[in-house]
């Protein structure tokens, strides 16, 4: 019986041995990260992994972990999961500039939050009146154990739900 529940878990959570599955973490569209109109992001230069265009103005963790950083304009989260990997999700373009106005935050630096979880909320309309696109990046900071990354591009994805990305493990 326990065996049964550990393996439900590990499912539930996306993990097992050899792969991380990231759910979306907006209903909308999940993109490829070279689709991002930003070149920090679509050259990966800070690391890998796929985008969102949000349909929905929440955004919830796509993995499990320990909240290592919210950044003080609200904009930027940082999970690291227990297989130490970090994973970034950067809500819109260049809006560190916002210093914060048209976010609200649910979640504390260094809690554990679990896949699902609310992270924040967003402002669209006000990303558009100011002129910033509310694209959001989910990028895998490099990490020894990490051997390849699948996107799983969707018009339709739901936050959640829907795959969004799968992280290969070596």
């Amino acid at each position: 019986m326990s065996n049964q529940s550990t393996g439900f878990k590990e499912q539930e959570e996306g993990v097992t041995s050899n792969m991380l599955n990231l759910c979306a973490v907006t209903d909308g569209e999940v993109m490829k990260i070279e689709e991002v109109p930003d070149d920090l992001f679509s050259q990966r230069m800070i690391g890998d992994g796929f985008a969102m265009m949000p349909e929905s103005e929440d955004v919830f963790a796509p993995v499990s972990g320990k909240l290592i950083e919210v950044a003080d304009a609200k904009h930027a989260y940082y999970i690291e999961t227990q297989e130490g990997i970090k994973v970034l999700i950067h809500i819109g373009i260049d809006t560190l500039l916002l210093k914060g106005e048209g976010f609200e935050s649910y979640v504390k630096r260094n809690t554990f939050v679990e896949k699902g979880d609310k992270l924040a909320s967003f402002d669209r309309q006000l990303f558009e009146e100011r002129g910033f696109q509310p694209v959001i990046p989910v990028i895998i900071l490099d990490h020894a154990s990490v051997a390849s990354l699948e996107v799983r591009p969707s018009k339709e994805a739901i936050a959640n739900e829907t795959i969004a990305l799968t992280v290969h493990l070596n």
